[in-house]
């Protein structure tokens, strides 16, 4: 019996969903104590010396809950178009999305909350790197088994 070997892009696709499913929770209850508690929040800051406007941490509330909606979108058509011949550019297409949005993300996250370039910036480009890898992977075996 033979068994069936699970693709990298499922594989990349069941960590997107995953982790952006995560986000976006993150991002929702998140968005929860702001509207609910932004003067707690705001002095929560302030006791630890830490200067932001409602208007950045809302941004940055909003870039937590969008990029999870995109990450989740992103695996979930991973996983679903990973094996449907005629659609294999949807996952590509998606992969380039990701990496659209990781960069600006960073652009804005460096440029309104003063951050610096960190090494964890890095851990996003791997991920949809590898999504990336195995969506042109899956495109490759699905156009060389029509032929």
């Amino acid at each position: 019996m033979k068994g069936r070997k699970t693709s990298l892009l499922k594989w990349a696709a069941m960590i997107e969903l995953v982790i952006g499913a995560y986000n976006l929770m993150t991002g929702v209850m998140s968005a929860y104590v702001l509207i609910t508690d932004l003067d707690g929040v705001m002095a929560s800051f302030a006791d630890s010396g830490v200067e932001y406007s409602a208007a950045i941490l809302g941004v940055s509330v909003a870039i937590t809950a969008l990029g999870g909606l995109i990450m989740a979108v992103a695996g979930g058509i991973g996983m679903v178009f990973s094996s449907l011949q005629g659609k294999q550019k949807l996952p590509i297409y998606c992969g380039y999305g990701l990496f659209a949005f990781v960069i600006l993300s960073d652009i804005i996250q460096i440029a309104t909350m003063g951050a610096g370039f960190s090494l964890s910036m890095l851990f996003p480009f791997v991920l949809h790197g590898f999504y990336m890898w195995g969506a042109v992977k899956n495109k490759k075996e699905l156009d060389g088994a029509v032929m």
